[in-house]
């Protein structure tokens, strides 16, 4: 994730600063938490973070759960439509996962492309605990997911070279980045209809993915992921049933 600190560029809008540090430090973590917690965790004045998480919550942008606590509202999900192209992606997904044949207790997520990151727009937990704790908002470097390397794999490999040509992003894991790895991972990606990063094990995580695309090309990618323990080596033990979700989700559009 994102760190803001208040430090960076003092002076230019405070408040905004502070409200993307909420934002990210919930979108970091899965469970919700209430004002004692984020003042804690963001060395912010309580009557600050409430002031802000006041404006937040009336906007639809944050929303109290049953005990009261701090989440990530619905309102985002307004945003997060525009990230793929204005179109109800983000409601079928919602939708049609809970059906997919041979995804039942997967954990299901739908990423898009953002800089040199995959970034996670939905989650649909499995009913496995995984290593990494996956929810809206979290960000892995493309080169190192599933996902990522399904959406890279809709570019050009000049154009991929040119991407990471100064500094690919750091892998959460410590795996080092090869550029010849990718290129070949993301051509087998092509090749096969579907991306793996089962011989990386990012995160003890090994994920298949494959690409939604909307009338003006890829829109996002969906994938399946797993304890890289329970994967194939190949990566291609979900990978039908991932093809399949993609292929519905496209049409659907």
């Amino acid at each position: 994730m994102i760190a803001i600190s208040e430090s960076t560029t003092p002076g230019r809008s405070p408040a905004v600063r502070k409200a993307a540090r909420i934002l990210f430090e919930l979108a970091a973590h899965h469970e919700a938490a209430n004002f004692a917690e984020l003042s804690r965790r963001l060395a912010m004045p309580k009557s600050s973070l409430a002031d802000i998480c006041g404006v937040l919550l009336e906007t639809g942008v944050l929303a109290r759960d049953i005990d009261g606590r701090m989440q990530l509202g619905a309102r985002l999900n307004e945003i997060a439509r525009g990230l793929v192209g204005g179109t109800p992606l983000l409601e079928l997904f919602h939708a049609e996962t809970p059906h997919a044949k041979g995804l039942a207790g997967r954990t299901v997520v739908l990423a898009v492309l953002s800089g040199l990151d995959a970034a996670y727009l939905s989650v649909r937990p499995g009913e496995r605990p995984l290593p990494l704790t996956l929810k809206p908002g979290i960000r892995l470097p493309a080169w190192s997911t599933g996902t990522g390397r399904a959406l890279l794999s809709t570019l050009p490999d000049p154009v991929i070279r040119e991407m990471h040509t100064d500094a690919a992003p750091l892998s959460p894991s410590g795996q080092l980045f090869e550029m010849e790895r990718l290129i070949e991972a993301v051509g087998l990606a092509r090749a096969r209809g579907f991306a793996s990063n089962a011989d990386l094990g990012e995160m003890a995580l090994a994920g298949t993915a494959a690409v939604v695309y909307g009338r003006g090309g890829p829109l996002a990618a969906v994938g399946s992921i797993v304890d890289i323990a329970s994967a194939d080596a190949d990566g291609d033990g979900d990978a039908e049933a991932v093809r399949a979700l993609a292929r519905h989700l496209s049409e659907s559009l």
